[in-house]
Formats: C-alpha cells, structure tokens, sequence
C-alpha cells in the first residue's frame, strides 16, 4: 500500500470513528424522561428533627476530647472497616478535617442525606444540596456515557444514571482522596478506589427511599449498604450567609473544641 493510500485510509478510519463516537451519546427518549418527574423537587431526610430520621449512629466511637461522637451519615456501627480503616481513625483528628476546619465540601456519599432540589433535562439530571460552605452541584449524565480516564479525579466524583425500571440508578466514579470522604462526623476518609451506587425509588408521590452502596477496598473489606428516607417539601434552596473563611474556621475549631490529639508543636512547627 502506497503512502497515499495509507493516508487515505487512516483518514477515512479517523473520520468513521469521530462521527461514530459522539453518536453513541443521546439523549434519553421521552418516555425515560418522563420517569424523572416523580423525582423533581426539593427533598429532605429531616435529619436535623429531633424527633426525625437516624440517619446513624457513630457506633461508641469517641472524639478526640473523649466525647461521644452522634449522628453520623451512615450506620457506622455497621461500616466494615479493614485495619488500614481502623488505622486511619486512629491517625485522624478534629484538625486535620478539611469540612469542619478548611471550609471544604460535604462528599459523597454523607452529602447524601442532605437537603435536595432536583431539576431534570434530557441529557442530565442536575441536583444541588444545600451546605454550610454554599450550594453544591451535581450533574448526573442520562445519555450513555461512561466515565473518564482514572486519572481524572473530582471530588464529588462522576456520575452517571441509567433507570433499572422506574427506579434511578446512579454510578459515582473518579473520586479524589478524602479525608472526610465517608463521614465527616467520624472523619473517615474515602479515597480514589470509592464507587457509590445510589438507587432512588419512589415509594408515593412525597416520599422516596434512597439505597446507598459504598465501595472502597482501601479501607472497607467489603461493600456497604445502607438507605435512607426522604419526603417531599415545599419551597427550594433556603437563603443564607453562605461564605466560609479556611483561617477563621480553623481558628474556630481550635479555640471551641478542646481535643487536640498531638498537641501545639504540630501547628507552631515549635516545639512547645
């Protein structure tokens, strides 16, 4: 084959893949789209009820003061930690946590149990979640696609949804490592092995069920699952005075909470 032809050839493969790749991605048809109405609009776990839902418990674990740590996001008394996860809490403390101390984001899959308003479009499903460091978006794709290269990394991940009949199902990939990645309460950390499938099911027109599974085999010996309830409620995203400042909130951790687990020298860089 000359040269020419080679060319030729290699240009018209190129061409077949190029049109053929971005054909593949579609958006959903009318019907599947229609499932998504039972789901749109704002939902709430009524976590912050005390006469609510337990989204779980800390199972006895303690804070760095002795305190009995409460309301974490999952059954934590149930969560099947290896010893590198068991190793981690050990290692871990109030100070190093980037959501209470460094105005970082609530992840997946703890961001879970918070507030949600759901908007739906042909090609995505789009949530916010309402969070002390401001409103959190995820787009979840509804057009086929996969996820990307394992070297691209996010912190809420990548998502992307299919419907297993009228029930949404939900893939999370590509996440970063995360100190607070599974639970901020506990401050268990997620890292770029984490996959969470979330499957929401609409039990009434107010009420939904939510099953979560957790995967991560750095430090869970084997999948999680667990589900919370949520209810329909009115209104969208409350107003609020939604800006974090890292030093000011690191400065309110150390000066409000009194567990210091390895003392000044760790933040002076001086021995005391």
């Amino acid at each position: 084959m000359t040269g020419v032809r080679r060319a030729a050839v290699a240009g018209a493969v190129l061409a077949l893949v190029m049109a053929v790749g971005p054909a593949s991605l579609a958006a959903q048809s009318i019907e599947q789209f229609d499932k998504s109405f039972p789901f749109i609009g704002h939902w709430d776990t009524e976590i912050n009820n005390p006469d609510g839902q337990d989204r779980g418990n800390c199972g006895g674990r303690l804070g760095d003061w002795g305190e009995k740590l409460l309301n974490c996001a999952m059954p934590i008394d149930q969560l099947p930690l290896n010893k590198r996860g068991d190793a981690w809490l050990k290692y871990m403390d109030h100070r190093q946590s980037p959501v209470m101390a460094e105005c970082a984001q609530l992840a997946v899959p703890a961001l879970l149990a918070a507030d949600s308003y759901w908007n739906a479009y042909l090609k995505e499903i789009v949530i916010y979640y309402a969070d002390p460091s401001g409103l959190i978006t995820r787009h979840i794709s509804m057009d086929g696609r996969g996820h990307p290269d394992p070297s691209e990394l996010f912190q809420q991940g990548h998502s992307t949804g299919r419907w297993d009949g009228d029930d949404l199902v939900v893939e999370t990939t590509n996440f970063t490592f995360d100190p607070d990645g599974t639970d901020e309460h506990l401050h268990m950390a997620s890292s770029v092995r984490k996959k969470v499938t979330e499957r929401y099911q609409a039990i009434d027109e107010n009420n939904m069920r939510l099953i979560i599974t957790l995967e991560d085999s750095t430090f869970l010996t084997r999948p999680f699952t667990y589900a919370l309830l949520q209810t329909r409620k009115p209104g969208g995203p409350p107003p609020g005075w939604r800006a974090c400042d890292p030093e000011s909130g690191r400065n309110e951790v150390y000066s409000a909470y009194p567990g210091n687990k390895y003392g000044e020298d760790t933040e002076s860089g001086v021995k005391p």
